[in-house]
């Protein structure tokens, strides 16, 4: 089973948001055929001008690429999304050499973009693994923040923003892990999910997110897949502990992600490992991992390019 990982260095909006907005509109058309409703595109632009000022230049220079297809539109907005099958995923946050942040993102080949994406949206300067055309999975900005979802172990739904599209809102707007906290306190997120943030001074929160409930956010440095007052699923359960029980020391945890007993293969269930990523704030960058390479990548030096990965049968 192999998957192409590809780089792509785009400033603006252009060749890639169109292409990934044709190659997707099948699925997305199908996939909001399932939601009760689809709101409607002005409905979705008062929504993101609402809780999202900063984005709405940028959205309507995206929906020129949707034409008047209202459920590609809903999808670039990240509103109201239909219900998706859950990836899994484990995070964690270290001070030692330096800040960093490493993460899994346990899902299954064929359901991921693979895409890095290196924006200079609205002068933010982002990098990160793109999700859902406009949103990102985990990524880092300019100001030194990093940003990694994981699934929050509960099945609700709700209406609100897609937790991809929080992200990368977050690394738009934010400068510090205040800053990216007082987002995820006033952002409504459609599904529930966890966040860890950390920014380049060490200082790292983590959030739990949901529609049916107001969120909640702490100081931590690991998150897995299980929220507050709910009994975690046993894996989810074993990878927080695995995680919080590591020394602060990202170099020495490292291998526990990449090929230990954080990296999940179970691809039948649909949560195997697709990647490791270490990210660095105080640095802008990031390296993407597996057993059998790296590829490292930072703002200020970006490869464009494309890399195969092979994950077990």
């Amino acid at each position: 089973m192999e998957k192409l990982f590809r780089a792509v260095n785009e400033p603006q909006p252009g060749g890639f948001i169109q292409q990934s907005v044709m190659e997707g509109r099948a699925f997305v058309t199908d996939w909001y055929a399932k939601a009760d409703r689809i709101p409607d595109p002005e409905e979705c632009r008062r929504r993101v001008g609402k809780h999202m000022p900063e984005m709405l230049d940028l959205f309507d220079s995206m929906t020129r690429f949707a034409g008047d297809d209202p459920a590609m539109i809903a999808a670039l907005a990240g509103i109201d999304p239909p219900p998706l099958i859950p990836a899994g995923c484990t995070v964690r946050a270290f001070t030692r050499p330096r800040p960093s942040m490493l993460r899994n993102y346990d899902f299954h080949p064929d359901a991921t973009s693979a895409v890095i994406l290196r924006t200079e949206w609205s002068g933010r300067h982002v990098l990160g693994m793109s999700e859902g055309v406009s949103g990102l999975l985990d990524g880092v900005n300019d100001a030194g923040v990093a940003a990694a979802l994981t699934f929050g172990g509960r099945h609700v739904y709700g209406t609100g923003f897609s937790i991809v599209q929080i992200i990368r809102y977050l690394l738009q707007v934010a400068s510090d892990v205040k800053e990216a906290a007082d987002v995820l306190r006033r952002m409504p997120c459609a599904w529930a999910h966890n966040v860890l943030v950390q920014d380049r001074s060490g200082t790292s929160v983590r959030a739990e997110l949901a529609p049916d409930r107001g969120p909640l956010v702490t100081e931590g440095n690991a998150v897995t897949n299980h929220q507050a007052d709910v009994e975690p699923f046993p894996d989810s359960a074993r990878r927080f502990d695995t995680a919080c029980a590591l020394a602060d020391d990202a170099e020495a945890a490292r291998a526990v992600f990449v090929e230990g007993d954080l990296r999940k293969e179970d691809f039948d269930d649909w949560l195997g490992t697709l990647y490791t990523a270490e990210y660095l704030p105080g640095e802008g960058a990031a390296t993407f991992r597996w057993r059998d390479g790296s590829w490292r990548q930072s703002l200020a030096h970006f490869e464009p390019g494309e890399r195969w990965v092979v994950y077990p049968a």
